[in-house]
């Protein structure tokens, strides 16, 4: 359920406009909106990068959260590897978050993040045949 909270938190930030505080904050926002580079052979702002990325990462968040409460009534193997495939995975998004993010989305993988490796050592291991 985090997981799916933390995707519906972050779609918000998809509807926000961001409001310059001053000329050079409105500068550069101009720059990233109307700026186009020629990437492969079409044009992207850095605007559109930076929303595709956002995008990207809200529905892999979603994805996960949708998979882990598809499987969340199978057999406790099944759920030990898919928590820790997910502590895997957020363990890298928590690593990106730090460098990258700022406390918000950083503080929501953490917590993630925390969660499922606690669902992993507390999960019961396959029993040998």
């Amino acid at each position: 359920m985090l997981l799916l909270l933390l995707g519906v938190v972050h779609s918000v930030s998809l509807f926000e406009k961001l409001m310059p505080a001053n000329t050079t904050e409105k500068q550069l926002l101009d720059l990233m909106v109307d700026y186009k580079f020629n990437l492969m052979g079409t044009t992207r702002s850095m605007a559109n990068l930076l929303r595709g990325f956002s995008v990207s990462f809200m529905l892999s968040v979603l994805g996960f959260g949708i998979l882990d409460l598809l499987l969340s009534r199978e057999r406790l193997a099944l759920l030990k590897r898919l928590a820790l495939i997910n502590t895997i995975w957020l363990a890298a998004m928590t690593a990106v978050s730090l460098r990258y993010f700022f406390a918000a989305p950083t503080s929501f993988l953490i917590a993630a993040l925390l969660i499922f490796t606690l669902a992993w050592l507390k999960l019961p291991g396959e029993r040998p045949s």
